[in-house]
């Protein structure tokens, strides 16, 4: 049976104008939820033009009104083995720049014209791209490939083995490949070229000259959510993405942002550099949720996972500029989630007591939600260090009236933990859940410091309670970062379902192979 994302657009149209108007729906407000997928359209680049004739006049502007979610997905050229092994040459990064930045111009042309109307409260737009040869050489995943079967909610649930049983299908376990890096099914020493090769980076700055690109993007007020998931490998360059943001998505409310871990330490460091001006200057003053995943597996990052400390690769000691530059825009958020690019400890340093935090703070008024990673949180750190930063964090909560929850966690192969407060109608709790063991306590500098948070609700002046659970996770169950997540109250908003799907399906096969997909 056909899939709905694989029709042509225009016969979706089609049927979803005939369900619209012979369908006679129940007094149940949702009985329409079955035809929820029919509010997504998948869009490359040689699409774009049909999707203004079926979108864009006047006579078919009244379907705008169904379409909740866009996903323009840019396919590179393929390559073959003869450069699989080598990072991309200058002509193929100003190409691929081009193809992808023409495309999303001249979508968001298209989009600059629509306007909001009283049905369409928002407009997701996602942003991705590959090359068909990213799954065809040294990384065999199935994420980055042609018709990917997991777009919707509905595609994931019913199946829970179905990844598995297609991860299996590639036939890594047995695959003998030395060129490509495989031996016997195992995957081992890949070279820094091929890495490069399929994380390629996507920069305005290096188009090709000239260039039929515009030197500013078009505004377009329609769109409300930006989302660039961990899906494919490669990314928008950071200085891109903060043109974009500033010139474009002044009307943006939700912006998630799954982003990999760079090979190249030399790129990954302008990366943050300019990572760190778009947190400082490019956030818009419309935005109210934000989510940042910084992701890495054992074959991009095994660095990560040999260091002498047997300190995991989640313990890497992120740019301290970014915890702080994000720590000053975050004022006017609702949610805020950021996992690894970014170090709790940073985030609350103006909060240390040496640092006198109660001159001219400037509150978080609105935040409810609030989760960050450190790497102090690892059972090798001293407790003390440990201590000092939850106390940061408490004197830091002071200033946020209406939080809700806060988590502050890290974990990798075999630990694992959580530091969580939680203010529900004003009863508020803290509560310590490791796979350490009992050793680490918290101190009363940090308890008085959570203790004193102002709190809303029905019982503002309610019970505080705290909780030290030693052992409340077993060691062997924790793999990856995914299986700590698991045990998170805020793990839906640090990742979209779908990543959060790809990267679960890839933990079982941690125990037959070295490799992650």
């Amino acid at each position: 049976m056909a899939r709905w994302t694989n029709l042509p657009a225009e016969v979706r149209m089609m049927i979803f104008g005939i369900v619209v108007k012979d369908y006679r729906f129940r007094s149940d407000g949702y009985a329409r939820a079955g035809y929820a997928s029919v509010c997504r359209d998948d869009v490359d680049q040689d699409r774009i033009g049909d999707f203004e004739r079926i979108m864009g006049n006047e006579t078919t502007k009244y379907r705008r009104d169904y379409l909740e979610h866009l996903f323009l997905r840019i396919k590179f050229d393929d390559y073959d083995c003869s450069v699989c092994q080598l990072k991309e040459d200058d002509e193929t990064m100003r190409n691929n720049n081009e193809v992808f930045f023409t495309a999303l111009c001249n979508l968001l042309s298209i989009l600059s014209k629509w306007n909001r109307n009283r049905r369409q409260n928002w407009l997701t737009l996602e942003l991705g791209a590959y090359s068909p040869g990213d799954c065809k050489h040294t990384f065999r995943d199935f994420h980055p490939q042609e018709n990917y079967p997991y777009q919707e909610y509905n595609d994931v649930e019913p199946q829970p083995g179905a990844s598995i049983q297609r991860i299996e299908r590639l036939g890594r376990d047995t695959l003998d490949d030395p060129y490509h890096g495989w031996v016997n099914g195992q995957q081992e020493g890949l070279s820094l070229g091929s890495k490069q090769r399929i994380m390629g980076t996507l920069a305005i700055d290096n188009l090709p000259k000239p260039s039929i690109h515009p030197y500013t993007f078009p505004k377009v007020e329609i769109i409300t959510n930006l989302f660039i998931r961990r899906q494919f490998y490669r990314k928008i360059a950071a200085k891109s993405l903060d043109k974009l943001l500033r010139e474009s998505f002044t009307s943006l409310k939700w912006f998630r942002h799954e982003t990999w871990h760079d090979v190249d330490p030399q790129q990954q460091l302008r990366f943050e550099k300019d990572y760190k001006r778009l947190l400082l200057n490019g956030i818009p003053r419309n935005l109210r949720r934000l989510s940042i995943f910084e992701n890495y597996n054992k074959r991009l990052h095994p660095e990560h996972f040999n260091q002498f400390t047997h300190l995991e690769q989640y313990t890497r000691r992120a740019n301290p500029s970014l915890g702080k530059a994000l720590s000053k825009s975050s004022r006017l958020l609702i949610s805020l989630t950021v996992s690894f690019l970014v170090d709790a400890v940073d985030f609350f340093a103006s909060f240390q007591p040496t640092n006198n935090p109660n001159v001219n703070v400037i509150p978080w008024e609105n935040l409810e939600n609030l989760a960050l990673t450190s790497r102090l949180l690892h059972p090798m750190t001293a407790y003390r260090k440990i201590n000092e930063m939850l106390a940061a964090a408490g004197r830091a909560a002071a200033s946020m009236p209406k939080l809700k929850i806060m988590e502050i966690w890290n974990g990798g192969r075999g630990h694992a933990c959580v530091f969580r407060y939680t203010n529900i109608d004003g009863k508020a709790h803290i509560s310590w859940e490791s796979t350490w063991g009992s050793r680490f306590q918290l101190d009363p500098d940090v308890i008085n410091s959570w203790a004193n948070v102002p709190r809303q609700g029905k019982y503002p002046h309610g019970n505080f309670t705290r909780s030290v659970n030693p052992k409340s996770w077993r060691q062997h169950r924790m793999e990856t970062y995914g299986s700590v997540i698991l045990q998170l109250k805020q793990g839906s908003r640090m990742q979209h379902f779908l990543s959060f799907f790809q990267m679960m399906s890839e933990i079982p096969r941690l125990s037959k192979s070295s490799t992650h997909a």
